[in-house]
Parts: structure tokens; C-alpha cells; sequence
């Protein structure tokens, strides 16, 4: 088993020099140009001398490659580069932003966690009936719903007409909840109907009918022997979730001015500022990687199946 994490944690080391490698070449022939934006933004007049400085003092004037390289060595070393913009140090940057988005993200975990679970276990349970088709026509909503359109409706119903939650800032921890729940509505439906496929389909298998003839009642055979064995998939999907949560936040943070990852990212890629987008990709790839690491072992737990395969294919 540690031998499995040990090569799963080295193999995520490819992964993000891959992933580092592709958005670094594909910023620069995506035909947009951050000294044009930064010399807008900073009001100074466009002439080829002045260009020609700022792309030396950006480092855009050496080859791609010589870039990247250079790039590499220092974010290894965690230094992500400075800001076109602001010229402030990007890494440090992110690490203040970063407990605002992972609260948010939490949450918004805890929201899918609590309600997509049950919900979806009521839908498995009274299939074809009331209950399962309300649910069924909630998560096609929730679904269909675009998370920025949900944003404004929760702002206009619980901020400007009910005045039970604010819309903008952080004011305490009820900052977070609207947010949260436009970002988790699209995981909480999609989860619902995973859990309630997956519960169908275990209760067609042979153990859960001799469960029956056991005698033991529905409520125990759906919670204790369906669920149980539908958890797999499920867990999947949950940890999958994480990143989307955390992606999600790119646009509902500006939406509710929450000042987090997605907030500083959303401008830097407004301002084509390359440092910032790099760092953002990067530590996207980092979080989805580990969020399969964390599955992959929580299945080997769960499943003692899992785990012996895993220790017969990583034996040195």
C-alpha cells in the first residue's frame, strides 16, 4: 500500500511539468499580447521603444523554450514569477487568496455531500413514484441551470428581497453560503442521479434478493446492503467534485466579489497576465491529481480487493 502512494505521489511529478509545458506554449500563440494590455491598463503610449523594454522586463523576448526553462527552475523552487501588472509576487498572491476559495469549496463539498446522499438514496427507494419524480425533475433543473444564473437568482431572492444573507463581501461565515450552493447545485444533481443509477442497478444483483427472502425489511436492505455496495462510483464522483468546486469558483467569486483564487485568476486572465493563469493551471492540475490519489486509496480501504491487487502490482 505505501508503495502504491509512494509511486502514485511520483507520478503526479509528470503530470504537472506536461501540464505546465502546454499552457505555457499555448498563452503564447493564443495571439494575445500582456504588454499591450499593460501598457493600456498602465496608460503609457504604445511606441516600439517602450515595447520593446517592457517585453526585456517581462522576459518575452527570449525564445519559448529558453521561457519555459527559466520559468521551470524558479517554480520548482515555489517562485511563480511576479505579476504583469501589479508586480507582486504571484505565489504569495495565491497563498492569500487561497483559504477564501477552500472555505468556499468546503462548503460547497458539505452541501453536495448532505443533500445529494440522502436525496439520492429517497429516489432509489421510491423509484417510479412520487418522490423519485420530483426529485428526478429538481436535479434537471439543477442541471440545466448555469451557476452564474443561479447566483443571481439566490442574490435577488435571499439578499435583495428576504435580506437574509448579503450578496457581496465577506461579512462571517454566511458570506459563503450562497456562493457555496450556486457552485454545489450542478455536483448535488449530478450525484443524485449517480447514487440513484448505481442503487438500481446493486438491487438487481442475486445478494440483495436472498437479503429479502432473509427476511430483512426495505429501509435496512437499501441502507446497509445497496448503498454500501453502490459506494464506489460515488466516492468517484465526490472526489471528482472537489476540483469542479474549486473551478467552479472562477466565476461565482467575481459574482459575490469574494476575494479568493478564482477572483485574482478571472483578472489576470482578463489582463492576459501570464504568471497568474500559469500558477492558477497548475495548481488546479495539483488539486485533481491528488483528489484521484486520495480516491484510489480510500477505495483500497474500502474494498480489500482493491488493495490486494494494488500490493501484488507494486511489489519492488
Amino acid at each position: 500500500m505505501l508503495r502504491y502512494i509512494l509511486y502514485r505521489i511520483l507520478a503526479i511529478i509528470p503530470i504537472l511539468l506536461l501540464a505546465s509545458f502546454i499552457i505555457f506554449y499555448l498563452l503564447r500563440f493564443n495571439n494575445t499580447d500582456p504588454v499591450a494590455q499593460y501598457l493600456i491598463n498602465s496608460n503609457i503610449p504604445s511606441t516600439p521603444d517602450i515595447v520593446a523594454a517592457v517585453r526585456h522586463d517581462f522576459g518575452l523576448d527570449k525564445p519559448i523554450l529558453e521561457q519555459y526553462i527559466l520559468w521551470l527552475q524558479k517554480a520548482v523552487q515555489l517562485d511563480f514569477g511576479k505579476s504583469y501588472m501589479t508586480d507582486k509576487d504571484v505565489g504569495k498572491d495565491f497563498l492569500y487568496y487561497l483559504p477564501n476559495t477552500l472555505l468556499l469549496a468546503s462548503i460547497a463539498f458539505l452541501f453536495t455531500f448532505f443533500i445529494s446522499i440522502p436525496l439520492g438514496i429517497i429516489a432509489a427507494y421510491y423509484r417510479d413514484k412520487f418522490p423519485d419524480f420530483l426529485i428526478r425533475f429538481f436535479c434537471f433543473i439543477g442541471v440545466c441551470m448555469p451557476n452564474f444564473w443561479l447566483a443571481f437568482l439566490l442574490i435577488m431572492l435571499f439578499s435583495l428581497t428576504l435580506g437574509w444573507l448579503p450578496a457581496l463581501g465577506i461579512e462571517g461565515i454566511q458570506s459563503f453560503i450562497l456562493p457555496a450552493m450556486s457552485i454545489a447545485l450542478m455536483s448535488i444533481c449530478v450525484n443524485i442521479r449517480l447514487i440513484r443509477a448505481n442503487m438500481l442497478e446493486v438491487s438487481k444483483e442475486r445478494h440483495i434478493l436472498y437479503a429479502y427472502l432473509r427476511g430483512l425489511n426495505k429501509q435496512h436492505v437499501t441502507c446497509k446492503h445497496i448503498f454500501y455496495n453502490a459506494m464506489l462510483p460515488i466516492i468517484t464522483a465526490l472526489g471528482m467534485h472537489i476540483g469542479e468546486l474549486i473551478g467552479g469558483a472562477l466565476i461565482i467569486e467575481s459574482i459575490f466579489a469574494i476575494p479568493g483564487i478564482g477572483y485574482y485568476s478571472l483578472q489576470g486572465i482578463a489582463n492576459h497576465d501570464y504568471p497568474i493563469i500559469q500558477c492558477f493551471v497548475l495548481i488546479m492540475c495539483l488539486i485533481f491529481s491528488l483528489c484521484n490519489l486520495a480516491i484510489d486509496i480510500l477505495y483500497a480501504l474500502l474494498d480489500p480487493r482493491i488493495r490486494k491487487n494494488m500490493e501484488h502490482a507494486y511489489v519492488l
